[in-house]
């Protein structure tokens, strides 16, 4: 499967596990740079990517199977200890549940479900 994909499915599992906590909004239409890269250049994220090598950024693309929607998974994943970090009690991750995605999204994406943002 390789690194992404054995990735992909630990973030996933640890996504499931704390599922409740995280923050969901819903858009019509999700613009990459509008929110996406937003959602991480938010202060305290930035800083906590900055710092630690171990947290990397990721975010997940899943096509719900009853509708043409999108979730889209916003979320920083402390690589070394194999869970979604926690920040000052708040999960740091979030669900954008989404209509349709923009060009800029889909070409960032491509044929992959996540991708770690650099």
């Amino acid at each position: 499967m390789g690194f992404f994909g054995d990735l992909f499915g630990i973030i996933w599992e640890a996504l499931k596990k704390i599922w409740d906590k995280i923050k969901k909004i819903f858009v019509k239409i999700l613009n990459f740079f509008n929110h996406i890269a937003n959602w991480f250049k938010n202060a305290s994220r930035a800083k906590k990517l900055k710092e630690d090598r171990d947290v990397l950024a990721v975010v997940i693309k899943e096509k719900l199977s009853d509708r043409s929607n999108y979730n889209i998974v916003n979320c920083l994943f402390d690589n070394k200890a194999g869970e979604i970090v926690v920040d000052n009690g708040e999960t740091q991750a979030e669900v954008v549940e989404t209509e349709s995605l923009d060009n800029e999204t889909l070409k960032n994406f491509g044929d992959k479900d996540m991708i770690v943002l650099q």
